[in-house]
């Protein structure tokens, strides 16, 4: 049993307090979540702004997990919007327990509103992600600075 204001921590309420890493995979979302809207394909733009293709098909693999089990409209800002709305917060939340490796994090944010089988699929997938984001990190790290 952890500390109940760790959980605080998880949940970030603005791009300023989360990774850059993080701010990328917010914004990746909610252009996702745009596109979507107006029936556009959001795979290209969501790979350059991640820098992966890889990532952004993991990205995607957890959206449409989300969205067969959260319990009702995901609520995303618009891109440029540096406040993160109440879901996103909660997003990123998920995403960093996963990305650490702290499953009891992510199911203390998540318990009352995702059954367990749903838990364990979206913090595999995100999991998955932190992986995934290392390796890419690496990688940009010896060719220079990301650009975009």
């Amino acid at each position: 049993m952890g500390i109940w204001w760790q959980d605080l921590i998880e949940r970030p309420a603005d791009l300023g307090s989360a990774t850059i890493f993080e701010a990328r995979l917010l914004v990746a979302l909610r252009i996702a979540v745009f596109a979507h809207k107006t029936g556009a394909d959001p795979a290209a733009h969501v790979a350059a702004r991640l820098g992966s293709v890889a990532l952004s098909n993991q990205l995607s693999l957890v959206l449409e997990a989300m969205g067969q089990v959260w319990p009702e409209p995901f609520s995303v800002s618009r891109p440029c919007c540096a406040r993160m709305s109440p879901d996103e917060s909660m997003f990123v939340g998920m995403v960093r327990s996963a990305m650490r490796g702290n499953r009891a994090a992510f199911d203390r944010q998540t318990r009352e509103m995702i059954a367990e089988d749903a838990r364990t699929l979206i913090y595999n997938l995100m999991w998955q992600i932190g992986g995934m984001a290392s390796t890419h990190a690496e990688t940009d790290h010896r060719s220079g600075p990301i650009e975009g």
